[in-house]
Formats: C-alpha cells, structure tokens, sequence
C-alpha cells in the first residue's frame, strides 16, 4: 500500500461517523466518493436514489387507490371509516356494560357512538359491498360485529331504554355486514385472490421502474466519472471496508464488481417499499 493510498484510507476513516451504528457500505462509499474529489457528485446520487425510492412508494400507493378506490389496502377511504367504527365500536362497549359509568347517563354517548358505527359500517357496505374486501378489513368487520353485538347484548340484559333499539339496529347491521363480506369473498374466489394479493401485485410491478430508474442513476453517475476515478473509489471503498471489517465493524460485504457509486444507489432504494425488510427476513 503506498503512503498515497494509506492517507486516503486514513482520511475515510476519520471522515466516518464516531458513532458505528451509523456506519455502513453506503455512507463508506459517500466518504470514499468525497476523499477522492467528488463530493457533490455524491450528493447527486444520494439525493437522485433516495427520492426515486419515495416517489416509487408514493406512486405505488396511488396505482392502487386509483385501481381500487375505496378498498385499496393503501389509502382507501373504506379502511380508514372501519377503523374509527371499530373504535367507537369499542367504546361503545364499555359504555353498555356499566361497569364504570351509569348506562341512564351515558344514553346520548351511547346513541351517538353506535349510531356513527353503523352508519359508517352501512356506508362502507353499500359502497364496496358488492366486492370482496381484503382479509385486513374483513378483520375489522369482525371486530365490528363482535363490538356491537356485544354492547347489544350488554343493553339486552337491563330494561327497556330509549336507546335500546339503536343499539339492536346497529348490531344487526354489523352482523349482516360480516355474512356479506364473507359471502361475497366465498362466491367471487378470483376477486378475493386479487384484493389479497394486490399489494405483492403492486410492489413486483413497481420493482422492475424501480431497477429501471436505479441503472439510469448508475448510467448518469459512470458517466459524471473518468475511468481513473471509478476504479480509484472501488478500490479504495473496498480496502475501507476490508479494513473496518477487520476491527470488527459489521458491514455488509460488497463485491469489488459493484461500480461507484452502486452501493449507495442499490442500498437506498432496496427499501422503497415498507414490506422489503418483511421479505428479505423470510426463508
């Protein structure tokens, strides 16, 4: 190693985070990049991969609400609706059962509550009740049943009060709303399929505009450096890395084969999506 290429290794690392949690192959290659001369360049690249990453979920959430509307599992409104009316649902419960509060003075709460719940559920089975929902939101449905029925039965068990047949109605429309949404999945199985499967759906066509837009990054920064620069910041990244691997740092292995700026590029926009980590964690 000559004194030349030593400084430089030594500027990288002093250059690196103190903190060793914070570093990695990418924000080695950042320094790296820097050291040789092409900070800004750096930057570009950093700033190009990071926003193609947001912008590739962003869209993707879109593709799906405006494929889907109201039941996508991202941004519908109809996943939004039943989990308030699970929660009022909920409290709904509580405020039925009387064991905190006197029943005859939370009436109006009561009426209030179970009146939003089943209204909303009404309205969320009217709107795509005709199509199956994904297994998510026929979740809460149950829970909505199960809330509702529950604080019926809870009203059932003292006399007769005003807002007693409320609570019947609300209940029998979250019971009817369970029977729907399960027999709408069972008769329409390729509809189901799809409603379950539509976020793998979304992402695997997302994915390949996402290695699309990371070669075309790739291509701009290769382009933005001589010959010369490429290999000097591949071999000085990877004596970098050899060398903090043998003090013990956990980084991940990168292949002398990965071009400048590539490890960068490749590490901010794998996780473009929230469910990458859930991926690469399965066998």
């Amino acid at each position: 190693m000559s004194d030349e290429f030593a400084m430089q290794v030594a500027r990288t690392r002093s250059s690196l985070p103190p903190n060793r949690a914070h570093i990695d192959a990418k924000e080695v290659e950042r320094v790296v990049f820097g050291v040789v001369g092409h900070r800004d360049l750096a930057l570009r690249i950093w700033t190009d991969a990071h926003a193609a990453a947001v912008n590739a979920w962003r869209e993707c959430r879109a593709r799906m609400r405006r494929q889907y509307g109201a039941r996508s599992p991202h941004g519908g409104w109809s996943v939004f609706v039943l989990f308030a009316v699970l929660l009022c649902g909920g409290v709904a419960v509580a405020l039925a059962s009387g064991i905190r509060t006197d029943p005859e003075q939370t009436e109006g709460w009561l009426a209030l509550l179970v009146g939003f719940s089943a209204i909303g559920d009404l309205a969320v089975l009217v709107v795509v009740g005709r199509h199956p929902w994904n297994w998510a939101a026929v979740r809460m449905q149950i829970g909505i049943a199960i809330t509702l029925g529950v604080a019926t039965a809870f009203q059932l068990s003292r006399p007769t009060m005003w807002v007693t047949p409320l609570v019947i109605a609300g209940g029998a429309v979250a019971l009817v709303g369970v029977a729907l949404v399960l027999a709408v999945r069972a008769v329409r199985p390729e509809e189901r399929f799809e409603i379950d499967t539509v976020i793998n759906v979304a992402v695997e066509r997302m994915q390949q505009e996402v290695d699309a837009r990371a070669a075309e990054i790739q291509a701009e920064a290769s382009a933005a450096l001589s010959a010369d620069d490429q290999e000097r910041i591949v071999v000085l990244r990877t004596a970098v890395l050899a060398n903090l691997a043998a003090e013990g740092h956990v980084v991940e292995p990168v292949s002398e084969s990965t071009p400048a700026g590539g490890v960068m590029i490749s590490a901010l926009m794998a996780d473009w999506h929230p469910y990458s980590k859930q991926q690469a964690s399965r066998p």
